[in-house]
Protein backbone atom coordinates (compact mmCIF):
# COMPACT_ATOMS: atom_id res chain seq x y z
CA UNK A 1 0.00 0.00 0.00
CA UNK A 2 1.65 3.79 -0.76
CA UNK A 3 0.84 6.39 0.92
CA UNK A 4 0.74 9.85 -0.20
CA UNK A 5 1.52 12.99 1.45
CA UNK A 6 -1.67 14.93 1.65
CA UNK A 7 -0.14 18.54 -0.10
CA UNK A 8 -3.28 21.03 1.29
CA UNK A 9 -1.83 23.46 4.05
CA UNK A 10 -3.97 23.40 7.44
CA UNK A 11 -4.13 26.82 9.33
CA UNK A 12 -2.68 26.68 12.60
CA UNK A 13 -2.60 28.98 15.60
CA UNK A 14 1.10 30.51 16.13
CA UNK A 15 -0.35 33.12 18.89
CA UNK A 16 -2.63 31.75 21.62
CA UNK A 17 -4.02 33.62 23.92
CA UNK A 18 -3.20 37.01 23.68
CA UNK A 19 -4.89 40.33 25.70
CA UNK A 20 -5.46 43.60 24.36
CA UNK A 21 -7.19 46.30 26.82
CA UNK A 22 -9.85 48.32 24.82
CA UNK A 23 -10.27 51.65 26.22
CA UNK A 24 -6.50 52.15 28.01
CA UNK A 25 -5.91 55.28 25.80
CA UNK A 26 -8.35 57.40 26.97
CA UNK A 27 -11.85 58.67 25.18
CA UNK A 28 -11.36 60.37 22.13
CA UNK A 29 -8.46 60.90 19.10
CA UNK A 30 -9.14 62.81 16.50
CA UNK A 31 -7.38 60.67 13.55
CA UNK A 32 -8.29 58.19 11.05
CA UNK A 33 -8.59 54.68 11.79
CA UNK A 34 -5.62 53.89 9.42
CA UNK A 35 -3.44 55.61 11.80
CA UNK A 36 -5.12 55.51 15.19
CA UNK A 37 -3.83 53.86 18.61
CA UNK A 38 -5.52 50.69 18.74
CA UNK A 39 -7.64 51.08 22.03
CA UNK A 40 -8.33 54.15 21.25
CA UNK A 41 -12.03 55.91 21.41
CA UNK A 42 -13.55 56.78 17.94
CA UNK A 43 -17.21 57.89 19.56
CA UNK A 44 -18.91 58.48 22.79
CA UNK A 45 -21.78 59.61 24.22
CA UNK A 46 -23.79 60.11 27.83
CA UNK A 47 -20.51 58.38 29.46
CA UNK A 48 -18.06 59.72 31.99
CA UNK A 49 -14.37 58.47 31.76
CA UNK A 50 -12.91 58.72 35.50
CA UNK A 51 -9.59 56.66 36.08
CA UNK A 52 -9.62 54.29 33.10
CA UNK A 53 -13.07 53.68 33.83
CA UNK A 54 -16.98 54.52 32.11
CA UNK A 55 -19.28 56.10 34.64
CA UNK A 56 -22.66 57.26 34.16
CA UNK A 57 -22.90 60.48 32.19
CA UNK A 58 -24.83 64.24 32.73
CA UNK A 59 -28.04 64.36 33.09
CA UNK A 60 -31.19 66.65 33.75
CA UNK A 61 -33.68 66.77 36.13
CA UNK A 62 -35.92 69.43 37.29
CA UNK A 63 -34.84 72.62 39.17
CA UNK A 64 -34.55 72.24 42.79
CA UNK A 65 -34.40 74.96 45.44
CA UNK A 66 -33.86 75.09 49.26
CA UNK A 67 -36.56 76.42 51.33
CA UNK A 68 -34.66 78.76 53.86
CA UNK A 69 -30.47 78.99 54.10
CA UNK A 70 -30.65 77.16 57.35
CA UNK A 71 -31.37 73.81 55.30
CA UNK A 72 -29.94 73.81 51.87
CA UNK A 73 -30.91 70.00 51.23
CA UNK A 74 -33.57 69.73 51.69
CA UNK A 75 -35.44 71.36 48.45
CA UNK A 76 -38.27 71.58 46.41
CA UNK A 77 -39.25 71.64 42.41
CA UNK A 78 -41.91 73.73 40.41
CA UNK A 79 -44.45 73.11 38.65
CA UNK A 80 -43.98 75.35 35.64
CA UNK A 81 -46.88 73.84 33.44
CA UNK A 82 -49.39 75.12 35.48
CA UNK A 83 -48.59 78.52 34.73
CA UNK A 84 -46.57 78.89 31.51
CA UNK A 85 -47.51 76.92 27.81
CA UNK A 86 -44.00 77.13 27.03
CA UNK A 87 -40.41 78.56 28.59
CA UNK A 88 -38.50 80.42 26.03
CA UNK A 89 -35.52 82.17 28.01
CA UNK A 90 -34.54 82.20 31.57
CA UNK A 91 -32.07 84.65 33.37
CA UNK A 92 -30.86 85.23 37.23
CA UNK A 93 -31.87 88.47 38.51
CA UNK A 94 -30.25 90.02 42.20
CA UNK A 95 -31.57 92.57 44.18
CA UNK A 96 -30.06 93.47 47.78
CA UNK A 97 -32.63 94.00 49.92
CA UNK A 98 -32.08 96.49 52.72
CA UNK A 99 -33.94 95.19 55.43
CA UNK A 100 -31.87 92.17 55.65
CA UNK A 101 -29.17 93.21 54.56
CA UNK A 102 -28.29 90.58 52.17
CA UNK A 103 -28.66 89.59 48.51
CA UNK A 104 -32.10 88.37 47.04
CA UNK A 105 -31.59 85.81 44.32
CA UNK A 106 -34.10 85.38 42.20
CA UNK A 107 -34.58 83.01 38.51
CA UNK A 108 -36.55 85.07 35.84
CA UNK A 109 -38.26 83.23 32.84
CA UNK A 110 -40.20 84.39 29.77
CA UNK A 111 -43.52 82.52 28.45
CA UNK A 112 -44.21 82.04 24.44
CA UNK A 113 -46.15 85.15 25.05
CA UNK A 114 -43.52 87.41 25.96
CA UNK A 115 -44.69 87.25 29.76
CA UNK A 116 -42.01 87.01 32.54
CA UNK A 117 -42.15 84.90 35.84
CA UNK A 118 -39.79 84.37 38.26
CA UNK A 119 -39.29 81.97 41.34
CA UNK A 120 -37.21 82.66 43.87
CA UNK A 121 -33.88 80.78 44.43
CA UNK A 122 -34.55 80.67 48.38
CA UNK A 123 -38.21 79.68 48.38
CA UNK A 124 -40.16 79.90 51.18
CA UNK A 125 -43.27 79.27 49.45
CA UNK A 126 -43.13 75.81 48.80
CA UNK A 127 -43.11 76.12 45.01
CA UNK A 128 -45.25 79.11 43.95
CA UNK A 129 -44.08 81.01 40.03
CA UNK A 130 -45.17 84.56 40.48
CA UNK A 131 -45.77 86.52 37.85
CA UNK A 132 -43.14 89.41 36.82
CA UNK A 133 -44.37 91.64 34.12
CA UNK A 134 -46.12 91.46 31.47
CA UNK A 135 -44.66 94.86 29.60
CA UNK A 136 -43.10 93.23 27.01
CA UNK A 137 -44.49 92.10 22.92
CA UNK A 138 -41.12 90.59 21.70
CA UNK A 139 -37.93 88.27 22.73
CA UNK A 140 -35.59 90.54 24.21
CA UNK A 141 -32.25 91.18 21.78
CA UNK A 142 -29.79 91.35 25.00
CA UNK A 143 -30.59 91.35 28.78
CA UNK A 144 -28.35 92.06 31.32
CA UNK A 145 -28.20 92.99 35.61
CA UNK A 146 -27.37 96.46 35.92
CA UNK A 147 -27.20 98.96 38.50
CA UNK A 148 -28.26 102.64 38.86
CA UNK A 149 -29.30 105.78 40.70
CA UNK A 150 -27.78 102.84 43.68
CA UNK A 151 -30.30 100.57 43.04
CA UNK A 152 -30.32 97.07 41.10
CA UNK A 153 -32.22 96.63 38.61
CA UNK A 154 -32.69 93.64 35.62
CA UNK A 155 -32.81 94.99 31.94
CA UNK A 156 -34.46 93.80 29.00
CA UNK A 157 -33.67 95.30 25.42
CA UNK A 158 -35.83 95.18 22.58
CA UNK A 159 -37.14 96.79 19.61
CA UNK A 160 -40.13 98.22 21.71
CA UNK A 161 -37.45 100.02 24.22
CA UNK A 162 -35.88 99.10 26.97
CA UNK A 163 -37.94 96.87 30.19
CA UNK A 164 -36.71 98.23 33.53
CA UNK A 165 -37.02 95.77 36.41
CA UNK A 166 -36.24 96.51 40.11
CA UNK A 167 -36.98 95.08 43.05
CA UNK A 168 -40.28 96.98 43.08
CA UNK A 169 -40.32 98.68 40.04
CA UNK A 170 -40.94 98.72 36.34
CA UNK A 171 -40.74 100.83 33.29
CA UNK A 172 -40.71 100.71 29.69
CA UNK A 173 -37.95 103.43 28.42
CA UNK A 174 -38.46 103.90 24.32
CA UNK A 175 -35.97 106.15 23.32
CA UNK A 176 -33.29 103.34 24.42
CA UNK A 177 -31.97 101.42 21.30
CA UNK A 178 -32.35 97.55 21.39
CA UNK A 179 -28.98 96.58 22.35
CA UNK A 180 -27.59 93.30 21.17
CA UNK A 181 -24.36 93.69 23.94
CA UNK A 182 -23.23 96.23 26.25
CA UNK A 183 -21.14 96.89 28.90
CA UNK A 184 -19.75 99.69 31.70
CA UNK A 185 -16.07 100.28 31.82
CA UNK A 186 -14.72 103.15 34.07
CA UNK A 187 -17.84 105.10 34.12
CA UNK A 188 -18.45 104.90 30.43
CA UNK A 189 -20.76 102.94 28.77
CA UNK A 190 -20.35 100.68 25.70
CA UNK A 191 -22.85 99.27 23.22
CA UNK A 192 -23.81 97.83 19.94
CA UNK A 193 -27.30 98.38 18.53
CA UNK A 194 -29.11 95.56 16.84
CA UNK A 195 -30.25 97.56 13.71
CA UNK A 196 -26.15 98.53 13.24
CA UNK A 197 -23.90 96.27 13.71
CA UNK A 198 -20.79 98.03 12.31
CA UNK A 199 -21.11 100.78 14.92
CA UNK A 200 -19.79 100.88 18.40
CA UNK A 201 -21.13 103.78 20.39
CA UNK A 202 -19.95 105.09 24.04
CA UNK A 203 -21.47 107.85 26.40
CA UNK A 204 -20.61 109.14 30.16
CA UNK A 205 -24.38 108.58 30.80
CA UNK A 206 -24.46 105.15 32.38
CA UNK A 207 -28.03 105.86 33.63
CA UNK A 208 -30.19 104.21 30.62
CA UNK A 209 -33.04 105.84 32.05
CA UNK A 210 -32.22 109.28 31.33
CA UNK A 211 -31.60 108.26 27.59
CA UNK A 212 -33.19 110.81 25.52
CA UNK A 213 -33.83 110.35 21.56
CA UNK A 214 -30.96 113.01 21.35
CA UNK A 215 -28.50 111.47 23.43
CA UNK A 216 -25.20 112.39 23.26
CA UNK A 217 -22.67 110.04 22.44
CA UNK A 218 -20.12 109.11 20.23
CA UNK A 219 -19.71 106.30 17.78
CA UNK A 220 -16.64 104.23 16.01
CA UNK A 221 -17.30 102.46 12.94
CA UNK A 222 -14.78 100.12 11.50
CA UNK A 223 -15.06 98.58 8.04
CA UNK A 224 -12.53 96.32 7.61
CA UNK A 225 -12.65 92.90 6.89
CA UNK A 226 -13.28 91.60 10.80
CA UNK A 227 -17.04 92.07 10.07
CA UNK A 228 -19.95 93.10 12.59
CA UNK A 229 -19.96 93.40 16.01
CA UNK A 230 -21.49 91.05 18.40
CA UNK A 231 -20.49 90.94 21.46
CA UNK A 232 -18.97 93.37 24.05
CA UNK A 233 -16.90 91.68 26.99
CA UNK A 234 -15.05 93.01 30.24
CA UNK A 235 -12.07 91.52 30.87
CA UNK A 236 -8.56 92.17 32.46
CA UNK A 237 -9.70 95.77 32.91
CA UNK A 238 -10.28 96.25 29.23
CA UNK A 239 -13.26 96.36 27.17
CA UNK A 240 -13.02 93.55 24.22
CA UNK A 241 -15.43 93.68 21.20
CA UNK A 242 -16.02 90.59 19.90
CA UNK A 243 -16.90 90.69 15.93
CA UNK A 244 -17.63 87.65 13.21
CA UNK A 245 -14.25 88.03 12.24
CA UNK A 246 -12.29 89.34 14.63
CA UNK A 247 -10.89 90.79 18.19
CA UNK A 248 -10.70 94.57 18.80
CA UNK A 249 -9.21 95.54 22.49
CA UNK A 250 -10.48 99.03 23.73
CA UNK A 251 -8.45 100.76 26.14
CA UNK A 252 -9.71 103.60 28.35
CA UNK A 253 -7.33 106.31 29.55
CA UNK A 254 -7.42 108.89 32.32
CA UNK A 255 -9.51 111.20 30.67
CA UNK A 256 -12.42 108.53 30.31
CA UNK A 257 -13.22 109.66 26.87
CA UNK A 258 -9.90 109.20 25.28
CA UNK A 259 -9.43 105.38 23.89
CA UNK A 260 -7.10 103.45 21.65
CA UNK A 261 -8.25 100.23 19.51
CA UNK A 262 -5.86 97.58 19.30
CA UNK A 263 -7.23 94.34 16.40
CA UNK A 264 -5.23 91.46 18.03
CA UNK A 265 -7.00 88.69 16.28
CA UNK A 266 -8.10 87.84 12.51
CA UNK A 267 -9.80 84.94 12.17
CA UNK A 268 -10.69 82.74 8.98
CA UNK A 269 -13.45 81.06 10.20
CA UNK A 270 -16.55 82.89 11.70
CA UNK A 271 -17.04 83.51 15.81
CA UNK A 272 -20.26 81.92 16.93
CA UNK A 273 -21.24 84.98 18.69
CA UNK A 274 -23.18 83.22 20.74
CA UNK A 275 -20.32 80.63 22.33
CA UNK A 276 -18.22 83.82 23.93
CA UNK A 277 -17.87 83.15 27.12
CA UNK A 278 -15.33 84.65 30.28
CA UNK A 279 -14.22 81.25 31.80
CA UNK A 280 -11.88 82.75 35.20
CA UNK A 281 -8.53 84.11 33.50
CA UNK A 282 -9.83 82.99 30.23
CA UNK A 283 -12.13 83.67 26.90
CA UNK A 284 -13.47 80.58 25.45
CA UNK A 285 -15.40 80.87 21.90
CA UNK A 286 -15.97 78.55 19.29
CA UNK A 287 -15.33 79.38 15.58
CA UNK A 288 -16.82 76.45 12.29
CA UNK A 289 -13.14 75.35 13.07
CA UNK A 290 -13.17 74.20 16.71
CA UNK A 291 -12.55 75.47 20.15
CA UNK A 292 -10.46 78.69 20.95
CA UNK A 293 -9.34 80.26 24.47
CA UNK A 294 -8.51 84.04 24.68
CA UNK A 295 -6.22 85.31 27.54
CA UNK A 296 -6.80 89.20 26.59
CA UNK A 297 -3.67 89.34 24.42
CA UNK A 298 -3.04 86.27 22.21
CA UNK A 299 -6.10 83.57 20.75
CA UNK A 300 -4.83 79.39 20.72
CA UNK A 301 -6.94 76.92 19.75
CA UNK A 302 -7.24 74.11 22.13
CA UNK A 303 -8.62 70.71 22.59
CA UNK A 304 -7.79 69.90 18.44
CA UNK A 305 -8.69 66.36 19.53
CA UNK A 306 -11.99 66.76 19.71
CA UNK A 307 -12.53 68.75 16.44
CA UNK A 308 -14.61 65.66 15.04
CA UNK A 309 -17.48 66.70 16.70
CA UNK A 310 -16.86 70.80 16.68
CA UNK A 311 -16.39 71.41 12.89
CA UNK A 312 -19.88 69.57 12.57
CA UNK A 313 -21.54 72.31 14.42
CA UNK A 314 -24.60 74.14 13.64
CA UNK A 315 -24.51 77.70 15.02
CA UNK A 316 -27.64 79.24 14.59
CA UNK A 317 -29.58 78.35 18.28
CA UNK A 318 -26.61 78.01 20.30
CA UNK A 319 -26.33 78.67 24.29
CA UNK A 320 -22.95 79.20 25.96
CA UNK A 321 -21.70 79.30 29.52
CA UNK A 322 -19.11 78.73 32.16
CA UNK A 323 -19.53 77.02 35.63
CA UNK A 324 -16.86 75.86 37.89
CA UNK A 325 -14.33 75.36 35.57
CA UNK A 326 -16.30 74.12 33.03
CA UNK A 327 -17.25 75.50 29.59
CA UNK A 328 -20.93 73.89 28.29
CA UNK A 329 -22.13 74.43 24.58
CA UNK A 330 -25.60 73.50 23.42
CA UNK A 331 -25.55 73.44 20.40
CA UNK A 332 -26.60 70.88 16.97
CA UNK A 333 -24.13 68.65 16.24
CA UNK A 334 -24.47 65.57 13.08
CA UNK A 335 -22.56 62.73 15.07
CA UNK A 336 -22.60 61.11 11.37
CA UNK A 337 -22.81 57.79 13.13
CA UNK A 338 -26.42 56.95 11.81
CA UNK A 339 -27.76 56.54 15.53
CA UNK A 340 -30.61 58.76 16.67
CA UNK A 341 -30.34 59.21 20.51
CA UNK A 342 -33.10 61.30 22.69
CA UNK A 343 -34.20 64.00 20.62
CA UNK A 344 -33.03 62.82 17.18
CA UNK A 345 -35.43 60.21 16.52
CA UNK A 346 -37.82 63.45 16.49
CA UNK A 347 -38.54 66.71 15.39
CA UNK A 348 -35.13 68.78 17.29
CA UNK A 349 -33.50 72.54 17.15
CA UNK A 350 -30.69 71.25 19.14
CA UNK A 351 -28.98 67.58 19.86
CA UNK A 352 -25.87 68.19 22.21
CA UNK A 353 -24.34 69.58 25.27
CA UNK A 354 -20.54 69.65 25.28
CA UNK A 355 -19.19 70.09 28.88
CA UNK A 356 -15.15 71.10 28.36
CA UNK A 357 -12.91 71.28 31.41
CA UNK A 358 -10.96 74.67 31.02
CA UNK A 359 -7.91 73.06 32.84
CA UNK A 360 -7.24 69.58 31.22
CA UNK A 361 -9.83 70.04 28.54
CA UNK A 362 -11.28 66.77 29.21
CA UNK A 363 -14.81 66.14 27.03
CA UNK A 364 -18.20 64.75 28.61
CA UNK A 365 -20.94 64.56 25.57
CA UNK A 366 -24.86 64.62 26.62
CA UNK A 367 -26.65 64.15 23.35
CA UNK A 368 -29.96 63.85 22.69
CA UNK A 369 -31.34 66.72 24.49
CA UNK A 370 -32.98 69.76 22.68
CA UNK A 371 -31.11 72.54 24.99
CA UNK A 372 -33.02 76.27 24.19
CA UNK A 373 -30.85 77.93 26.73
CA UNK A 374 -28.43 77.31 29.41
CA UNK A 375 -27.80 79.37 32.49
CA UNK A 376 -25.36 79.44 34.74
CA UNK A 377 -26.82 80.14 38.71
CA UNK A 378 -23.65 80.88 41.15
CA UNK A 379 -24.41 82.53 44.28
CA UNK A 380 -23.13 81.75 47.57
CA UNK A 381 -25.23 79.27 48.59
CA UNK A 382 -25.88 77.67 45.17
CA UNK A 383 -24.28 76.84 42.32
CA UNK A 384 -25.46 74.77 39.44
CA UNK A 385 -26.03 74.73 35.89
CA UNK A 386 -29.63 75.60 34.69
CA UNK A 387 -31.69 74.86 31.45
CA UNK A 388 -34.65 75.60 29.23
CA UNK A 389 -35.72 73.28 26.22
CA UNK A 390 -37.42 72.88 23.06
CA UNK A 391 -39.56 69.83 22.68
CA UNK A 392 -41.47 67.48 25.14
CA UNK A 393 -39.43 69.56 27.73
CA UNK A 394 -40.85 73.06 26.73
CA UNK A 395 -42.19 73.73 29.95
CA UNK A 396 -39.59 72.69 32.15
CA UNK A 397 -36.24 73.94 34.11
CA UNK A 398 -33.72 71.63 34.60
CA UNK A 399 -30.58 71.65 36.18
CA UNK A 400 -27.78 69.65 35.38
CA UNK A 401 -26.48 66.46 37.44
CA UNK A 402 -24.71 63.23 36.66
CA UNK A 403 -28.22 61.02 36.75
CA UNK A 404 -27.77 59.66 33.63
CA UNK A 405 -31.36 60.70 32.94
CA UNK A 406 -32.86 62.98 30.82
CA UNK A 407 -35.47 63.84 33.42
CA UNK A 408 -37.64 60.77 33.93
CA UNK A 409 -35.63 58.70 30.91
CA UNK A 410 -32.69 57.35 30.97
CA UNK A 411 -30.25 58.20 28.06
CA UNK A 412 -28.29 56.00 25.76
CA UNK A 413 -24.72 55.60 26.74
CA UNK A 414 -22.30 54.55 23.87
CA UNK A 415 -18.39 53.90 23.64
CA UNK A 416 -17.07 53.02 20.48
CA UNK A 417 -13.38 52.07 19.31
CA UNK A 418 -11.28 52.85 16.15
CA UNK A 419 -11.11 49.82 13.91
CA UNK A 420 -8.39 47.84 14.93
CA UNK A 421 -6.06 44.80 13.44
CA UNK A 422 -4.88 44.29 17.10
CA UNK A 423 -1.33 44.93 16.64
CA UNK A 424 -1.16 41.75 13.84
CA UNK A 425 -1.71 43.16 10.17
CA UNK A 426 -2.90 41.27 7.42
CA UNK A 427 -3.56 38.13 9.79
CA UNK A 428 -6.96 36.45 10.82
CA UNK A 429 -7.76 36.63 14.71
CA UNK A 430 -10.27 34.93 16.96
CA UNK A 431 -11.76 36.75 19.54
CA UNK A 432 -11.70 34.57 22.43
CA UNK A 433 -13.30 35.97 25.47
CA UNK A 434 -14.48 39.55 27.24
CA UNK A 435 -13.07 40.00 30.40
CA UNK A 436 -15.08 42.70 32.42
CA UNK A 437 -16.42 44.44 35.23
CA UNK A 438 -19.29 46.20 35.12
CA UNK A 439 -21.77 47.37 38.09
CA UNK A 440 -24.60 47.72 35.65
CA UNK A 441 -26.14 45.46 32.71
CA UNK A 442 -24.82 46.65 29.63
CA UNK A 443 -24.33 45.04 25.96
CA UNK A 444 -20.74 44.27 24.39
CA UNK A 445 -20.70 44.46 19.97
CA UNK A 446 -17.73 42.95 18.41
CA UNK A 447 -17.78 44.17 14.59
CA UNK A 448 -15.22 42.61 12.10
CA UNK A 449 -14.21 42.51 8.68
CA UNK A 450 -16.33 39.44 8.66
CA UNK A 451 -19.23 39.38 11.41
CA UNK A 452 -20.85 40.83 13.98
CA UNK A 453 -21.84 39.86 17.13
CA UNK A 454 -23.85 41.58 20.22
CA UNK A 455 -23.17 40.19 23.71
CA UNK A 456 -25.25 40.97 26.84
CA UNK A 457 -23.28 41.42 30.49
CA UNK A 458 -25.42 41.25 33.92
CA UNK A 459 -24.22 44.18 36.37
CA UNK A 460 -21.72 42.11 39.14
CA UNK A 461 -19.41 43.41 41.52
CA UNK A 462 -17.02 40.29 40.30
CA UNK A 463 -14.91 40.29 37.13
CA UNK A 464 -16.85 38.14 34.36
CA UNK A 465 -15.27 36.30 31.58
CA UNK A 466 -17.52 36.41 28.43
CA UNK A 467 -16.97 33.73 26.08
CA UNK A 468 -17.06 34.77 22.59
CA UNK A 469 -16.23 33.71 19.15
CA UNK A 470 -15.61 36.46 16.42
CA UNK A 471 -13.08 35.83 13.61
CA UNK A 472 -11.69 38.26 11.33
CA UNK A 473 -8.41 40.26 10.77
CA UNK A 474 -9.91 43.85 11.93
CA UNK A 475 -12.11 44.89 14.70
CA UNK A 476 -14.02 47.77 16.46
CA UNK A 477 -15.18 47.27 19.90
CA UNK A 478 -18.64 49.14 21.32
CA UNK A 479 -20.33 49.08 24.82
CA UNK A 480 -23.53 50.09 25.57
CA UNK A 481 -26.29 50.23 27.86
CA UNK A 482 -29.75 52.08 27.87
CA UNK A 483 -29.63 51.94 31.42
CA UNK A 484 -29.42 55.19 34.28
CA UNK A 485 -26.02 53.86 35.71
CA UNK A 486 -22.85 52.66 34.44
CA UNK A 487 -19.75 51.27 35.89
CA UNK A 488 -17.38 49.56 33.16
CA UNK A 489 -14.19 48.63 34.19
CA UNK A 490 -11.05 48.59 32.02
CA UNK A 491 -11.95 45.63 29.73
CA UNK A 492 -9.61 42.92 28.39
CA UNK A 493 -9.81 40.75 25.01
CA UNK A 494 -8.32 37.49 25.40
CA UNK A 495 -7.87 36.16 21.38
CA UNK A 496 -5.61 34.17 18.61
CA UNK A 497 -3.77 34.88 15.91
CA UNK A 498 -3.93 32.57 12.93
CA UNK A 499 -1.61 32.27 9.93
Amino acid sequence: MIFYKNPKKHKKTTEKDLTFSVFDDGLVSNVDDSVSKANGCKSFYNLTYVDGALKTGLGFRDLQVPATLDDLKTCHTFDFASSVDEIIGIWVNRWYNTDVEEYQYQLMLMDANFKLWQVPLIDEFEGHVWTKSEKLTSYPTYECTYRTDNKDCFLFFSEEGMLYLAAYAEGVYTSVPAMISCVVHYDNFFGITNTNRNTLIYTKNVNLTEWQENEESSTIEFLDNRGAFNKLVAFNDYVYLFREYGITKISIYTSKNDFSFTHLYSSSSKIYENSVCVCGDKVLFFTRDGLYDFNGNSVDKIAGEYDKYFKNLSNENCSAACLNGKYYFATKCNFEDGEMVGCESGDFVNNVLFEVDINDYCLNVYRGVDIRKILAVDNPFTSKLCACFYGDNKQRIGELDFSGDSFETATAKCWTSFVSDLGFKGKKKRIKEVIISSLFDCEVEIQSDFESKTYKIFGSEKEQRLRVNVAGKKFQFSFKTNASKCDIKKPMVVFDVVT
